[in-house]
């Protein structure tokens, strides 16, 4: 078992055995009626749900993401990869150090809840919606403490397979 850094917030859950041991292995983690996969998935969505709400963090279009199990067998071994492809998703698992972003000659976004001084500081600032088009030549952007939800799944799965 193994939360992935070779690919963005995947896991991977591999068995090695006889034929029959591996279907009856296949048949509990996604081929049954509540697959222990998804119950680990649900336990890496209640995780990530609780550091969106402790971060105050938008978490469900990562939520949303999830790639569902693919299942891979091969001789005496079945692997099962799962994971979420938001692009934000590796950084909300992984965490992120303070960064710069540099425009592809700029960078445009929409300021919610900007300061009413917005137009002192950019006079030529369009506005949509009612929220006010800003541009930049680059952005400091704070980094994110790493949650760990795709590990928080994989340890719940490990400690139901010891039991």
């Amino acid at each position: 078992m193994s939360a992935s850094d070779d690919e963005p917030a995947t896991a991977t859950f591999s068995v090695e055995g006889p034929g029959p041991a591996l279907d009856a292995v296949e048949r509990q983690l996604v081929g049954k009626r509540r697959p222990i996969v998804f119950q680990a998935i649900r336990v890496s969505h209640g995780s990530l749900r609780s550091y969106g709400s402790r971060n105050e963090y938008a978490v469900e279009p990562i939520v949303e993401s999830l790639m569902l199990p693919e299942v891979d067998r091969d001789g005496s071994e079945i692997s099962v990869t799962w994971g979420w492809d938001h692009e934000a998703a590796e950084y909300f698992d992984r965490g992120a150090s303070d960064h710069t972003v540099n425009g592809d000659s700029v960078i445009s976004f929409i300021w919610q809840d900007a300061p009413s001084s917005i137009h002192d500081m950019f006079p030529d600032t369009e506005r949509e919606g009612g929220d006010p088009r800003v541009f930049f030549q680059s952005v400091e952007v704070s980094g994110l403490p790493a949650s760990r939800f795709v590990l928080a799944g994989i340890e719940w799965l490990r400690q139901e397979l010891e039991a």
